[in-house]
């Protein structure tokens, strides 16, 4: 809850102020005003400026507004016109609502009635105006004390010397190097003018000038100087996005700006820069830009004080919109004016990093008003506090709210120190010391707004304010622990010296982790400048040593310290009974696994080596009393670091591997003995398998009981090992040896043991054979089919039996003659020849080839062609001139029925068509055939058949 409350006080102090009140009072944009005399803005609808771009106000030192101004015209704080000396009204000075400053405000630096306005024109003339195209650099001053609330009494006073046309929109001021002087400076294409400003007025006749090798390639952007005096940046913007932001070092007692110039944007590429602001303490840069291509407004942010400065950049934002100034306020912060919008944005915290700068957009409602491009710029050291510094270590406070630590003296002072100048210091308001130091603890003063104010004993009579809130918090709670006694079981273990693991100290130190850092160091440190390495800290003086520790609350940087005592007894190791542990099986985890797979490694269960280490003890030990702890090395142990925890499966250990047991006494840092001993991994056996289909032919029909066998030889290579064989995941009763004879079918895992003479379980190893049975075909029907009418229509189908894995081959028993079908168990032949014909059958597995009986095949012809050409010559039946066929008897007639041939002979070459020795002409012949076979089967067969001449 605490740290809650605090965050939510830094956010509400964060906007107390830190500067003069000359600034406090804003007007811009379209009738846009703001008022930071209360801290955080409040919008105001009472400004008469509207104006696209340059725009100026001032307030007294106690911010109450004096005037305001667009360059063009000014107003009272009444808002009303103001007047010439001669009583015209003030309306056309020689600014231009288009020039990006067109007009500042300075006051003089001693006399608290005069003011100047500096005004730079430009070459745009609006639309029906009458204003001058670029009247260059000119001057007003004003008496505040004349009129009703002030008045012009003279100018302009040109200061373009000569080059008028050519004059940039840019000017800015800085205080010189003491009150009583201001610089006023501008630029013109690369020559830099500035113009002192002290109780005699501007001095326009003398000019410092400087000169840049960067020139601008256009008027338009802003020009700022650092709040510090240190650094000059100007926005040269382009609408081409040529345009870049430059960066100098500037010379706040000569008005010098250095000839170092750096270039700090990237043309197109990052967009054309026109608002340009420094951060409170000028530790920071920033610069707005338009990115033309994708018509948006970006910030980017630089590191001043980085050694690369350009290599800090950083785009802290980005969102749609057109060019637009920056400008810090009197809260510090810096606010962001993007055109015809209903607010401003603001950089929340400009000291911060890049990385976290917290930008809000639409921060500031101008309450029905808009912004324009321009917002309002001041004498940059408005903007400079005086510096609070922190004397313990010259720390300056400003910067950052402050957390204070209860328990703790502090003495804050200014920077400034003038023993004639008049110091006040307030506390929330209230005064309680009148000296430049201020001393204050959590008890006289304590948490609080501490504000400085100083009264200037100088000529110019300025008055100087300081703030810093400041917050006092507790500090971390430490307890008083027992001493961390350590055993000397390194190299040496009688010499006093060992290593620590401090880091074991630490939950017994502190309670509550949250928002803290625990360091050590030697009590000689009294800088706490070397932390002590935590987790292998050897004490550096023997046996009985001090260290500090020191606990730091993160968040508020409070600490606390404690003296920690650290003792080393000299230690031996003692040596416990090593332990031996099977191998651990890889695809034990795996229940479809077939095979072990030695992993080299193994764990361990170390309960049962603390019982076994209590056991032997003699009742000096016990888990009641004592810890016993287990690591993989004697530093691990020593520094109690990579502790080995259950479950212990997590630590696999591989042959020989050490092992160090501490026992240390419960609940105490102490350690009372230290041992080791070795683990070694024994191998599992490793029985031979076949995972490939192991075949064993049987009769077709399969006898019972089956008398064919196929050996296993499951032989690891060691006489001693036992086996255990499963069928089927059943135990095969008796079956212990190496070598198993298998008569069936099926999946054969094997189990071989090992035993050792230090592990108490056999180490097992296993693996599996597949036994595939198969047979030969026994054939079951073959159906043969002829196509009378086309021989290549003819067919045998074939109908087997078996567990074989089958194939075919016609008239054949060649290995490269066989076929295989989808159907195992049938097959069918086509286009078989006329005459005899066999199928054989192959088992694929090895187990034989059986072939079927001839299967006759015959062809009554449909024509036949005379020709001598070899081709169906002759008429006749084929596929009977074999032994299958006894008698063949054909007789062939004409279509009148006259026999005009017989063929009783079954090898006859056939008929000629010729009969009698007459050559008969083409026509249809008629037959009948009567074939008997070897079994006296008779087959009839009449038809009909062409004879064609050619």
């Amino acid at each position: 809850m605490k740290k809650q409350l605090l965050l939510v006080f830094f956010i509400i102090s964060s906007i107390s102020l830190y500067c003069q009140k000359e600034a406090n009072f804003w007007y811009f944009g379209k009738n846009a005003g703001l008022d930071f005399n209360s801290g955080a803005p409040i919008s105001l609808q009472d400004g008469l400026l509207s104006t696209d771009e340059g725009c100026s106000s001032i307030s007294d030192e106690n911010g109450n507004l004096l005037f305001y101004s667009d360059g063009i015209k000014v107003w009272t704080k009444n808002h009303e016109l103001m007047k010439y000396s001669d009583g015209s009204l003030a309306n056309n000075l020689e600014g231009n609502p288009s020039s990006s400053q067109s007009g500042l405000i300075v006051p003089n630096p001693e006399d608290k009635n005069i003011y100047y306005i500096f005004t730079v024109g430009t070459d745009f003339i609006p639309f029906n105006a009458t204003y001058p195209s670029n009247p260059g650099f000119n001057f007003y001053t004003i008496n505040i004390s004349k009129g009703n609330g002030g008045e012009i009494i003279a100018g302009p006073v040109n200061l373009s010397d000569g080059r008028d046309f050519q004059w940039s929109e840019k000017v800015t001021a800085v205080q010189g190097s003491n009150c009583t002087e201001i610089w006023i400076l501008s630029i013109v294409q690369n020559t830099f003018y500035a113009y002192k400003i002290d109780k005699n007025g501007v001095d326009a006749n003398n000019p410092v000038t400087s000169f840049s090798s960067y020139s601008l390639i256009d008027k338009r952007g802003y020009l700022k100087v650092s709040p510090d005096g240190t650094k000059v940046a100007l926005a040269d913007f382009t609408n081409d996005g040529r345009g870049r932001l430059v960066l100098y070092d500037f010379d706040n007692t000569t008005g010098k700006v250095a000839s170092n110039r750096l270039v700090l944007t990237n043309g197109p590429v990052d967009g054309s820069p026109y608002g340009v602001e420094f951060s409170q303490q000028s530790r920071k840069l920033y610069t707005s830009l338009y990115h033309e291509s994708s018509g948006s407004f970006r910030i980017f942010q630089y590191d001043l004080l980085d050694a690369n400065i350009l290599q800090t950049k950083t785009q802290i934002h980005q969102e749609p919109g057109y060019r637009g100034a920056l400008q810090l306020a009197p809260n510090g912060k810096i606010y962001a004016s993007i055109p015809d919008k209903s607010y401003l944005g603001i950089i929340e915290n400009p000291e911060e990093d890049a990385s976290n700068v917290i930008f809000t957009s639409n921060a500031v409602d101008l309450g029905g008003a808009t912004s324009s491009q321009g917002l309002p710029p001041f004498i940059q050291s408005f903007f400079a506090p005086v510096k609070l510094v922190n004397l313990s270590n010259n720390e300056v406070l400003n910067n950052n709210n402050q957390v204070f630590c209860i328990g703790n003296s502090y003495t804050i002072e200014p920077e400034k120190n003038n023993p004639s100048d008049t110091y006040t210091w307030l506390k929330d308001g209230v005064k309680v010391a009148n000296t430049r130091s201020l001393t204050i603890d959590n008890t006289n003063f304590g948490s609080g707004l501490y504000e400085i104010k100083i009264e200037s004993a100088t000529e110019c009579k300025k008055t100087y304010t300081g703030q810093v809130q400041i917050y006092f918090e507790p500090k971390p709670t430490i307890n008083k622990i027992d001493t961390y006694i350590q055993c000397d079981f390194d190299s040496n273990p009688l010499d006093g010296f060992t290593s620590f693991n401090l880091e074991l100290l630490e939950p017994l130190l502190v309670n509550d982790f949250t928002d803290i850092s625990i360091a050590f160091f030697e009590i000689s440190d009294v800088n706490y400048s070397t932390p002590l390495n935590k987790n292998n800290y050897v004490n550096s003086v023997a046996t009985n040593h001090s260290i500090t520790v020191k606990v730091t609350n993160n968040t508020t940087q409070c600490y606390k310290t404690e003296i920690v005592d650290l003792q080393v007894n000299p230690t031996g190791l003692t040596s416990y009974t090593d332990e031996y542990i099977c191998e651990l099986d890889q695809n034990a985890s795996n229940p479809n696994a077939k095979f072990s797979i030695g992993t080299g490694d193994s764990f361990f269960d170390f309960s049962l080596k603390t019982q076994q280490i209590i056991s032997n003890s003699g009742g000096v030990l016990s888990e009641a009393t004592h810890d016993f702890e287990y690591y993989r090395t004697a530093n691990d142990a020593s520094l109690q670091i990579n502790q080995i925890l259950p479950p212990y499966e997590d630590d696999l250990f591989t042959n020989n591997s050490d092992v160090y047991v501490r026992i240390s006494n419960k609940g105490v840092t102490s350690c009372e003995a230290v041992g080791n001993f070795k683990i070694f991994v024994e191998e599992i056996p490793v029985p031979q398998g076949n995972l490939n289909d192991i075949i064993l032919c049987v009769d077709n029909p399969r006898l019972n009981p089956q008398p064919h066998t196929v050996p296993l030889n499951a032989d690891t290579g060691n006489p001693n090992d036992t086996y255990k064989w499963y069928l089927n995941g059943n135990l095969l009763s008796g079956e212990t040896a190496a070598i198993h004879t298998a008569n069936t079918g099926g999946e054969y895992k094997v189990e071989a043991y090992r035993k050792y003479p230090n592990i108490s379980e056999d180490c097992m190893g296993y693996n599996t054979f597949f036994v595939k049975e198969s047979n030969q075909a026994l054939i079951i029907n073959v159906q043969s089919v002829d196509d009378q009418d086309n021989p290549d229509g003819n067919k045998i189908q074939i109908l087997i039996e078996g567990i074989g894995d089958y194939e075919y081959a016609l008239n054949s028993t060649n290995l490269s003659d066989f076929v295989k079908d989808e159907e195992n168990l049938s097959y069918t032949f086509t286009d078989i020849p006329p005459g005899l014909n066999a199928i054989s059958i192959r088992d694929r597995n090895g187990c034989g080839i059986v072939t079927s009986n001839k299967i006759s095949t015959v062809y009554f012809q449909r024509h036949f062609t005379p020709n001598g050409d070899g081709h169906f010559d002759t008429w006749k039946v084929l596929g009977v001139d074999n032994d299958y066929y006894d008698v063949v008897k054909v007789q062939i007639f004409n279509r009148f029925g006259k026999l005009i041939n017989e063929i009783t002979d079954k090898n006859h070459s056939g008929w000629n068509g010729v009969y009698n020795g007459t050559i008969l002409p083409s026509n249809d012949y008629w037959y009948n055939a009567e074939l008997i076979d070897s079994n006296g089967k008779i087959r009839k067969k009449t038809g009909h058949f062409s004879l064609l001449r050619k």
